[in-house]
């Protein structure tokens, strides 16, 4: 039975066999497979990774039926198709005054599940930046119910600055390609009738404002 095919698995091996499920790699030979799950190098990675050495490592192929890991972020050469980001899901401790606040906690196979996040990652990172922002974020923080229990004050500025976030995101990828990209103003909120005429003219000015910088 391969690691594809069982649930009870060490947290090694549940690193491993999502890695390269993600990888598009489940096809791998068994002799393939075995030289990674023995392979040291990888071990010691996802060892500072379950310890809390360190709190994310890229998996990045090198080859069909391989990979590597690696704390260093890649560089763009090494980006062919796409490569894997996991992380921690828990932040990292931080220091107030003179001690840490936040709990390690060491990652083991009765916990690597809710432990891990994993992230695909490819040569149009900011094209896909954009597009979770634009079409997942802002749906979740413009919902009402999600809204329940903040001021209109608050409310309205976490929306503007996630505008111009989404803005300045658009005209960066635009610089990237040496095009000259012009963000519109978000269409839903501009067309929709709940919207005051004074917000959307509001709108519509800062659209302009950007422009003109």
């Amino acid at each position: 039975m391969t690691i594809f095919n069982s649930t009870n698995l060490s947290a090694h091996d549940y690193l491993l066999k999502h890695t390269l499920i993600y990888l598009g790699m489940r096809k791998i030979s068994d002799e393939k497979l075995e030289k990674l799950r023995t392979n040291g190098d990888l071990k010691d990675v996802m060892t500072q990774l379950f310890d809390g050495s360190h709190w994310f490592l890229f998996a990045v192929p090198s080859g069909a039926e391989s990979f590597t890991y690696v704390h260093e972020t890649p560089s763009l050469k090494q980006i062919t198709k796409k490569i894997i980001l996991v992380m921690r899901a828990k932040a990292m401790p931080i220091k107030v005054g003179k001690s840490m606040q936040g709990d390690i906690g060491k990652i083991e196979a009765d916990n690597i599940a809710d432990e891990l996040l994993f992230m695909e990652i490819n040569r149009q990172i900011l094209e896909n930046l954009y597009l979770i922002s634009n079409e997942v974020f802002m749906p979740i923080m413009g919902n009402p119910q999600n809204m329940m229990g903040w001021s209109d004050l608050v409310s309205k500025d976490l929306m503007d600055k996630m505008h111009v976030y989404l803005a300045h995101t658009f005209v960066t990828i635009g610089q990237i390609k040496g095009r000259t990209l012009l963000p519109l103003p978000p269409n839903d909120v501009t067309s929709s009738e709940k919207t005051s005429s004074k917000d959307k003219s509001l709108l519509l000015e800062n659209a302009i404002i950007h422009w003109t910088k």
